[in-house]
Parts: structure tokens; sequence; C-alpha cells
């Protein structure tokens, strides 16, 4: 009986010495800065076949549609497409970290908060900004189905060549 407890003492103690592993680590895959709005301003000017999404960690639209922006964005980013996220959180740059490790997002993301949208008159989420040429060429105000932003976004490229 003895020699049961000492073999699970010594179990316990060869566990414990086990360091832990990447899998458990909880360092977020991308960082996410704050951005005013002449820095949004500033994004724009500069973009020529990009998709700004104004997003939100408690928006659920906002959530099902970032998968589908991270495949799109891998499937056209060789073609020239730049995607950038902007959270709307008022908790801050961390609220919405969660959210983009769970979906792989690969993009930036810039944290923005409630005056940034008020800047910019955004009044619901998620809302996808089209830009062409440093300007605002398509809004898009909602979920959309991936075959819809698929087609949008080879469009915008198309006219970009």
């Amino acid at each position: 009986m003895i020699q049961k407890y000492l073999w699970l003492l010594v179990a316990a103690c060869l566990i414990a010495l086990v360091p832990a592993t990447k899998a458990t680590c909880t360092e977020p895959k991308v960082a996410v800065k704050a951005i005013d709005s002449a820095g949004i301003d500033q994004l724009i000017k500069a973009s020529k076949g990009t998709v700004i999404v104004a997003m939100a960690a408690w928006c659920l639209p906002c959530r099902e549609e970032l998968p589908i922006l991270v495949k799109l964005y891998e499937k056209y980013k060789s073609q020239g497409l730049k995607v950038i996220g902007i959270s709307l959180d008022l908790d801050g740059p961390s609220a919405i970290l969660p959210i983009l490790d769970k979906a792989n997002v690969n993009f930036p993301v810039y944290w923005a908060g409630e005056k940034t949208a008020n800047d910019f008159n955004i009044r619901a989420i998620p809302l996808l900004l089209f830009i062409k040429d440093g300007k605002i060429v398509e809004k898009f105000l909602g979920k959309r189905p991936e075959a819809f932003l698929d087609v949008q976004i080879s469009d915008l490229l198309k006219e970009e060549k």
C-alpha cells in the first residue's frame, strides 16, 4: 500500500517538473495598437485595394465574419489585397484579442474606441469599407456571405490593375 502512494507521489513530482508548453501560452498572435481619427484618415488615403472592417468583441456577426475575412485575405493578398481591422470596443485594445486569436487573424488590427466611431459616424457593425485610390468606394453594413465578399473583393482588385 505504501508503495502505491510512493509511486503516486513520484509521478506527481515528475509532472510538476514538466515545463509548460506553447499550447498553454496565452500571448496574443496579433498586436492591437491604438489609432485615432487622423490615423484612420491616413490609412484610407494611403490605401489602394483595401478592406477596412469595423468590429467589436461583443458583436456576434463580427466574430462570425472574421474567419471569412481571414480566408479571403489569404486568397487575395498575393493580388494586392490589404485588410485592416478597427476595433471599437469600449474596454480598450485587449477586449478584441481573444477573438482575433480564435479566428487566426493575420492582418493588422487597430483599436479606435468610441470617439473615432463617432467621428466616422459608425452607428452599427460590422461595417466594411472598400478603399480604392485613397477613397471609400463601397460600404457594407452587417455580416455578408462569403460568396458576396469574394465577388466584391475580386472586383475591387480588378479595378486596381
